[in-house]
């Protein structure tokens, strides 16, 4: 067993729609405008009152909720753009 934890994604029903091992996860940002902007369009407003350094410690959102513009996956690791903000939820998300 290895020693890295298993990452889900914080909005809800993702993790119940498409396999967790095919998805890259994104710590929510420490930045307060950018952190209100994820929790508004991923509709997590219950982390409003925690904070945004709880959400990023705790909270991940997977790359399938971001357009393809914002992230670059390589065979080591997948990168997001310092401004992305969530924007694909729902029957508008494409499993990539």
């Amino acid at each position: 067993m290895s020693g890295k934890k298993k990452s889900t994604c914080a909005v809800p029903l993702c993790v119940q729609s498409f396999n967790v091992e095919q998805r890259h996860f994104f710590r929510f940002p420490k930045e307060h405008d950018r952190w209100i902007q994820w929790i508004r369009a991923c509709g997590r407003l219950d982390l409003e009152p925690k904070g945004p350094e709880y959400a990023y410690h705790n909270c991940c959102l997977c790359h399938l909720h971001f357009e393809k513009k914002w992230y670059n996956i390589n065979k080591i690791r997948a990168r997001l753009h310092p401004d992305a903000v969530p924007t694909l939820f729902g029957i508008n998300i494409e499993q990539k």
